[in-house]
């Protein structure tokens, strides 16, 4: 139950500088100073997250939070406010002159009773169900990296192996939880905004460098992937000229091969007609683990032939019934490591799934991303268990190739396989192009190949008038409050710039809502907007109105917000520019040349795993939604939440550093291991040629 905080007279407590405040119909704000106005009343100053500041009546400030987290709960709608006899009864005065707080301690989260949701809580385009949601997550997850886990459980051994593989996914989860909770106080809805509301307009682009190196690195595993695959295919359909080119030479014209034939899809600016391959993808997936678990099953316990691929050929290995619990070589496990993070990332999907999600409680969301865990953690653990059980030390980077060219059964899952990455190679060509793109598209070369999305927007912004803006938003709440403004610079010295028409303050008629904690709030329907000023609107909600579940209050009826504003800003509110026709085939040319070009001197898929695991996955699936977290809501959490979000930061920022210098130091290895462990040590037995 949240608590009022009062003074010793017993008086509701005012907020004191540094406080985060909500102001109805604006949004968070820094409160700055209370001002006395001309009808004895008093004005607060307060500051908005782009650094501009606005006078507004002490009524509309719903709830303030000072900076350590002490909740003054606002209640009051009366015409005048109330005086404390407390230490900030000092703000009374007139021509008080606090100075501005500095821009880095303004943010755009609000205090956290509140809920803000970029789409409002029963929006129609909130239409995926909790198992849509959930199975949209486990197709992002789950994919062509499940190959690789064997080897990553072979050098790590079954104990710690299954123990990092869980680990991976209890952190992924900490932080997918962390990522919503850091939408939910700030109204954002994408990974990218998130971190802009964390840490400014560098952090928004270093996330966008990042969505673009993660899509870009995908794109040339996938290549990779699609040789592994197609190539024992292509072979046993074309020995003749595979014979003649030789085993790279063949390899490379396969998987060109293969680029020609997807590069029409990866040229087209819309691909929803490829939707259903989240299906085939996990489908495919489940074929493959059903194969490996047969053929682990067949035989275990016993010696039995398997293939590795050398630089010459695939050859046979008889390998014994002998596994490791532990790691044989602990540099080889810290290498892999980073293998069973990157299997769990589906960090940039998650916000827009919150989006999308029906009703979203938190109670919900946390329900679609723990099933979502706990659903691929199984696919995981079975896969990367039962292919080190049937390859043993001798396990390949992907498991695959430990078989036969010859085995039917793993053709069919190879064809299946390849096939499906072929068909999903688009859907990651595209958000690589636009994040690139959004990266580019501020320099001046390519100006003039950026289309404008939607150029209502700038009708809309055209309807408002600066200088009425500036008459009802600043000059006159400072005349009220007794202080003297000079001519400010548009888009005003101390207020926010328009977004679209205004409503007059008064236009509306406050209601009245009361929640189980009988606590009044305002509830006020938004004024006329634009089609892009209403898809940029944030609604606010009590917290405990959208908890769900067991010591919720989830209702059956809707859910109304009681106070919806535009965010201030610009970055926010701007809206998303698109390249032109020629510009797109420009970038995904190049996007698609160089990497088939690099994919063609990988000799193991995971050398780009561990490349990728190590620096942009580290990055994005535990580091920076633990840094967002911190930054955005660290300052009303516990101080075991705090203390644990920087440890994780400051443990994996380790593991990064050590696994990027492994990975750099491994750039050659072998699709498959070439050295023969000691037959007495493991109980294995050598090569057999």
């Amino acid at each position: 139950m949240l608590q009022s905080t009062t003074s010793e007279s017993g008086l509701p407590a005012e907020p004191v500088p540094g406080d985060t405040v909500h102001v109805i119909g604006h949004g968070p704000a820094a409160f700055v100073e209370a001002v006395a106005s001309a009808d004895g009343g008093l004005r607060y100053k307060v500051s908005y997250p782009d650094g501009t500041q606005d006078f507004v009546a002490s009524k509309d400030v719903l709830v303030s939070e000072d900076s350590k987290g002490q909740r003054h709960f606002r209640s009051r709608f009366d015409s005048g406010p109330v005086v404390n006899e407390g230490p900030s009864a000092a703000l009374a005065t007139a021509g008080s002159t606090t100075p501005a707080l500095p821009f880095t301690m303004m943010s755009p989260r609000g205090p956290r009773q509140l809920e803000y949701l970029g789409r409002s809580f029963d929006d129609s385009r909130r239409n995926i169900a909790t198992p849509s949601a959930t199975f949209s997550l486990v197709a992002t997850m789950v994919g062509g990296g499940v190959l690789s886990l064997p080897y990553a459980m072979s050098q790590c051994g079954l104990v710690l192996g299954t123990i990092c593989l869980l680990a991976a996914a209890v952190g992924s989860a900490w932080t997918l939880d962390m990522l919503v909770d850091c939408a939910r106080a700030t109204g954002r809805d994408s990974f990218e905004l998130v971190g802009h509301a964390a840490f400014g307009e560098f952090s928004r682009k270093m996330t966008i460098a990042l969505i673009f190196a993660i899509c870009w690195l995908t794109k040339i595993a996938y290549f990779v992937l699609m040789a592994d695959l197609l190539v024992p295919l292509a072979e046993r359909a074309l020995p003749h000229v595979a014979a003649a080119q030789g085993q790279d030479a063949f390899r490379r014209l396969v998987v060109t091969g293969a680029a020609l034939l997807l590069s029409p899809m990866c040229f087209k600016s819309s691909l929803a007609a490829l939707r259903f391959m989240c299906f085939a993808s996990v489908g495919s997936v489940v074929v493959v683990g059903a194969v490996v678990g047969l053929r682990a099953f067949q035989t275990f316990g016993q010696a039995h032939e398997i293939h590795v691929q050398l630089p010459d050929g695939q050859k046979p290995v008889i390998v014994q019934a002998a596994y490791h619990m532990w790691p044989a070589d602990w540099s080889k496990a810290l290498y892999s490591f980073p293998m069973f993070g990157v299997s769990f990332l589906c960090h940039f999907n998650a916000l827009p799934t919150h989006q999308e999600l029906q009703r979203p409680t938190r109670y919900r969301m946390r329900m679609v991303i723990g099933t979502t865990l706990c659903l691929t953690s199984v696919i995981y653990l079975f896969v990367s268990i039962c292919g080190y059980l049937y390859a043993g030390c001798y396990t390949c980077g992907n498991i695959l190739l430990n078989f036969s060219s010859d085995d039917g059964l793993v053709t069919v899952g190879r064809g299946a396989l390849g096939l499906v990455l072929m068909l999903n190679f688009p859907l990651i060509c595209q958000p690589c192009r636009n994040a690139f793109f959004r990266l580019i598209s501020d320099t001046a070369c390519i100006q003039g190949y950026i289309a404008d999305a939607q150029e209502a927007e700038q009708e809309i912004a055209d309807t408002s008038s600066p200088d009425i803006y500036l008459e009802e938003t600043v000059r006159r709440p400072a005349a009220e409050a007794g202080v003297q403004l000079g001519s400010p610079r548009w888009p005003g010295q101390f207020s926010s710039p328009p977004v679209g028409p205004r409503s007059p303050p008064t236009a509306v008629a406050p209601t009245t809502h009361t929640n189980s904690n009988s606590s009044s709030f305002a509830r006020r329907s938004p004024p006329p907007a634009g089609r892009a000023e209403a898809a940029a609107r944030v609604h606010v909600y009590l917290r405990e109105d959208t908890r769900g579940g067991r010591g919720g209050s989830e209702r059956a009826g809707s859910l109304e917000a009681f106070d919806t504003f535009m965010p201030k800003d610009a970055t926010v509110q701007q809206s998303s520019s698109e390249p032109t026709q020629f510009l797109r085939c420009v970038l995904t040319a190049v996007l698609l040349g160089s990497s088939l070009l690099v994919s063609m001197f990988m000799k193991s898929i995971m050398v780009v795993w561990a490349v990728v695991g190590s620096t942009v996955s580290f990055l994005i699936a535990f580091i920076l939604p633990a840094l967002f977290w911190y930054k955005i809501n660290g300052s009303t959490a516990s101080p075991f939440r705090r203390r644990a979000a920087l440890a994780l930061v400051g443990f994996t920022s380790i593991m990064s550093a050590i696994c990027f210098v492994l990975a750099l130091a491994n750039l050659d290895m072998p699709p498959c291991p070439l050295q023969v462990p000691s037959p007495g040590k493991l109980g294995l037995v050598a090569l057999e040629f």
